[in-house]
């Protein structure tokens, strides 16, 4: 009430200091009096009104964002022992990162999580991070391939998920951050494993190479499930062209569309047209063609 107070007498005597002056040219001071000071007071309600309604808004962004700072870098000890212990998925990691920064951007999504967020997502391959092939050297063996290894593999692929919640809750990261790393495979399948037993006729359950879940429950999830994919996914094409970039961002989304990994998540047809040319164009930014120097 005294803030209302306060801004309506402020409000007031501006407008009636300059209807003052305007006196000196013959309006009536009292009906001008009288109408200005009902507006200030409106005025100052309204404008205390949307301070009170707005202020614990801005504080628990605030509070959020202070939260969040802790583990906005490269120096956090769990980044740091990721990039000694799995340095494949570190580097795959930020490039997801700048991947999906960009594409919440073009939506208005929260950006500034996407990009921690991202960071972390894959942390959960520290317990076995040689067996993921972008921490794999040329020479090391390749995934025995009879049905027991086949399901095995699977199921090692498929725990990482699992594996990052422990760990991320061992280090206290928040609660959005571990939400994204629950949900950033939905409940898709582990592919490779999954087309390799349909290859051997192997008699496979559904249940035997899908995530747990739960599918992403928002934009920002949603955005670094489909970066993780196409960032993976260009990774293991020797060439990549304008043409296979795009069709590897395409193909990624309409996979996530058909396994319905998008149902809770309240991305709009434009946001999805948005987020796709903006992974095109980063990708596109990334493996731009270069010149071919002639062998010395």
């Amino acid at each position: 009430i005294a803030l209302s107070i306060i801004i309506s007498s402020f409000i007031f005597l501006i407008l009636l200091t300059a209807k003052f002056i305007g006196q000196l040219f013959g309006e009536s001071f009292w009906a001008v009096f009288g109408t200005y000071l009902f507006f200030a007071i409106l005025a100052g309600i309204i404008i205390t009104l949307g301070i009170r309604v707005s202020t614990p808004i801005f504080k628990d962004a605030f509070v959020t964002i202070r939260r969040l700072l802790r583990y906005d870098s490269l120096s956090h000890p769990l980044i740091v022992r990721l990039s000694y212990e799995a340095p494949g998925t570190y580097h795959h990691s930020i490039n997801v990162s700048n991947l999906s920064q960009k594409a919440a951007k073009s939506i208005g999504a929260d950006s500034f999580l996407v990009r921690i967020a991202s960071y972390y997502h894959d942390i959960g391959k520290l317990d076995n991070p040689s067996f993921f092939i972008e921490n794999q050297s040329n020479d090391e063996l390749p995934h025995n391939e009879d049905e027991d290894s086949i399901k095995k593999n699977a199921e090692t692929i498929i725990t990482h998920v699992k594996n990052g919640i422990r760990i991320g809750k061992e280090y206290d990261l928040p609660e959005e951050i571990i939400d994204v790393i629950a949900q950033h495979h939905g409940t898709t399948k582990a592919l490779y494993f999954y087309e390799l037993a349909k290859e051997k006729k192997i008699k496979i359950k559904k249940t035997d190479f899908k995530y747990l879940g739960p599918t992403p429950q928002s934009k920002e999830s949603a955005i670094i499930m489909i970066a993780d994919t196409v960032e993976a996914a260009t990774r293991a094409v020797p060439q990549l062209s304008g043409d296979s970039i795009r069709s590897i961002v395409e193909g990624a989304i309409e996979d996530k569309k058909s396994e319905l990994q998008f149902q809770n998540c309240n991305f709009s047809r434009d946001d999805l047209i948005k987020i796709k040319k903006s992974l095109i164009s980063s990708l596109q930014a990334i493996y731009h063609q270069r010149i071919q120097y002639p062998p010395k």
